[in-house]
């Protein structure tokens, strides 16, 4: 994609994964976005973000999933405003059952510009961790530093076996 140096409003739509985000870049006076593929880290964001010349004139939002908000909190510490939106609150066609990343990210620049799209709040870093330690029904998990404890039974890890973890993770060895 070319750099633009436009001060009109481009819309972002991401479908984030694990190791890739796919990304549609829809242009003022376009109908339909330009798609790329970047890799899921902050140099790929940043240098993606680096390619626009003004990051106040970008609008940005993807699902709200299981990678979290970090790319949240690293698109709104580079000045790009970004929203969440809860997959269940995307209007869908009838009938229309195909998912694509390429597909999916356009979908969400295209309703996004048309301010179809209803944000979620995104929790604070500490809520986050907060929601990343309860488990089921309310069981909690510690994490390091601090005694290891037993998996929950209804996890993948059923053993009984215990494991510490790093600031920020489960004490968990399923990873759960």
């Amino acid at each position: 994609m070319p750099s633009v140096s436009r001060r009109a409003v481009i819309h972002l739509g991401l479908d984030v994964h694990k190791d890739s985000i796919s990304v549609a870049v829809l242009e003022p006076g376009r109908e339909t976005p330009e798609v790329d593929k970047i890799f899921n880290d902050e140099y790929s964001v940043r240098h993606l973000i680096g390619r626009f010349s003004e990051p106040r004139s970008l609008r940005a939002c993807y699902e709200a999933g299981p990678t979290g908000y970090d790319l949240h909190r690293l698109l709104t510490s580079l000045g790009v405003p970004c929203e969440v939106v809860a997959p269940s609150l995307i209007p869908k066609d009838p009938g229309d059952r195909v998912k694509t990343d390429r597909r999916d990210c356009r979908r969400l620049a295209r309703l996004h510009r048309a301010g179809e799209l209803v944000p979620i709040r995104v929790p604070t870093v500490e809520e986050e961790a907060v929601r990343t330690c309860a488990g089921p029904a309310g069981t909690w998990w510690r994490t390091a530093p601090g005694p290891a404890i037993a998996c929950p039974s209804s996890c993948s890890a059923t053993d009984g076996s215990i494991a510490t973890a790093g600031p920020g993770r489960c004490a968990t060895p399923c990873g759960c």
